[in-house]
């Protein structure tokens, strides 16, 4: 991926960055959705809309492309680094390094493109926004949030701007020490239950809820139908024609071509035994999402692996440096490169249909985050503010981040300036879900008893 070092000049003014209003030609939400879900498997998508109608941010959640046109047909200033695409707060959290250490960062990067860097985080201070309303924060409250997220994440950028390369190449916040230190009794106690959850979700503990032994004593996985699907009892016709195990076969095959010659040696080790399609997220239900079941040679060697499709990123109409054609690859290397560590499983393949594209990672290694629904307004604040230079962190890996400093350099009215975006756009969230749950009511919409 290359990353280009010139700074072009800003198109618009940091107090511009505040300014909010839909265009004439605004694209209507409900196409949106309905655009991105005509390749999506047919009987998840009523479980998507159940999702999304939880809330306004459930919602918000779902709906990156909408807020992809808003920003990408806007005047930006120019400053690219590679976003997450779909920054939100509950796109943080805890996970495995390489060598087994809880680290806290960005962990979703679906819509992972090159471009300004103002578009994650005008996505991360509405959210903060949005989190705030589902809590029935006041006004004053939810401004406060948006405000300390955006102060947070300018003032990590402009000490990231002082440091050399390799500090910041090395970077990572150490959970334990975050923890310790924090003053909030509440936030320290919710985060301390979240970071020993995630230190329990593993390979094995996901084994023991998602196996069972078959009817020949061998471990596969559990059939649980919308949301867990063995692909030996789909109809052949969504494989092709092929028996599953042979499909399954050559697109590990195509992934071991992507990975690092130690972890090729690792995996000839293990065995393919089961495989299902599965349901994750929000805005991804839908997508061909798989769980891939390999056991060792030892009792406990059981590994389960998930392949996620990689669709375009809905930022690719707007950006203006170009991605890796290949999806599953432009996600894997977005993610390194904004992320200290990163899951060593990582790869891509090609799928063998439709020329369908998707990566590979490990499933539950350490994953945990906030519930933003337990916090008060105080631990949101803080829990924003983590968020905020978490992204300046991973931004400044990848971008001009001596530039961007300077641009940042206007103090608190890039604050205020974000705070007015955040409140600005989530009326336009919580409009665009008004919208939404008139489709559902109005039979437009399918939802589903599951989700």
């Amino acid at each position: 991926m290359v990353i280009p070092v010139a700074a072009p000049v800003p198109q618009l003014q940091v107090q511009d960055l505040g300014r909010w209003a839909p265009t004439a030609d605004r694209r209507n939400p409900i196409a949106v959705l309905q655009e991105q879900e005509a390749d999506r498997l047919p009987w998840l998508v009523p479980v998507r809309h159940s999702r999304m109608a939880h809330d306004a941010f459930a919602f918000y959640r779902g709906t990156p492309a909408v807020m992809a046109h808003d920003l990408g047909t806007a005047p930006s200033s120019g400053l690219e680094v590679q976003l997450c695409g779909d920054c939100h707060l509950a796109n943080f959290g805890f996970y495995a390094s390489p060598e087994w250490s809880l680290v806290f960062d960005l962990n979703d990067f679906d819509e992972t493109a090159r471009g300004p860097f103002e578009w994650d985080l005008k996505r991360l201070v509405a959210s903060a926004v949005l989190a705030g309303r589902s809590l029935a924060l006041t006004s004053n409250q939810q401004g406060c949030v948006a405000r300390r997220t955006a102060r947070a994440y300018r003032k990590a950028m402009q000490t990231l701007a002082t440091q050399s390369l390799h500090q910041v190449w090395a970077q990572r916040f150490d959970v334990d020490a975050y923890i310790n230190e924090l003053e909030h009794p509440p936030l320290r106690q919710h985060m301390l239950k979240v970071s020993a959850k995630a230190r329990a979700h593993t390979n094995s503990e996901a084994a023991g809820k998602l196996c069972e032994r078959g009817p020949d004593g061998e471990l596969q996985l559990r059939h649980e139908p919308p949301l867990i699907w063995r692909h030996a009892l789909l109809d052949r016709s969504w494989t092709a024609d092929t028996e599953w195990r042979d499909l399954a076969q050559k697109h590990l095959e195509l992934y071991l071509c992507s990975v690092p010659a130690e972890l090729r040696h690792l995996l000839h080790h293990y065995r393919l035994v089961d495989a299902a399609m599965k349901a994750v997220g929000v805005g991804s239900v839908g997508t061909r999402c798989a769980i891939g079941l390999f056991v060792g040679p030892h009792p406990d060697d059981v590994l389960i692996l998930q392949s996620k499709q990689a669709e375009a990123s809905v930022l690719e109409p707007y950006a203006t440096t170009p991605s890796p054609q290949h999806h599953g690859q432009r996600v894997i290397e977005g993610q390194r490169l904004m992320q200290t560590v990163s899951d060593p499983f990582l790869g891509w393949t090609s799928g063998l249909q439709r020329d369908r594209r998707y990566y590979w990672r490990l499933l539950r290694n350490w994953k945990g985050s906030v519930n933003l629904a337990s916090l008060d307004a105080k631990g949101l604040a803080l829990y924003a503010e983590l968020c905020g230079r978490a992204l300046a962190k991973a931004h400044a890996r990848s971008g001009n981040r001596q530039v961007i400093a300077a641009w940042l350099d206007a103090g608190k009215v890039f604050d205020q300036a974000l705070e007015a975006f955040g409140l600005h756009y989530a009326d336009q969230s919580e409009s665009d879900y008004r919208l939404f749950m008139q489709a559902i009511q109005e039979g437009r919409l399918e939802t589903s008893m599951i989700v």
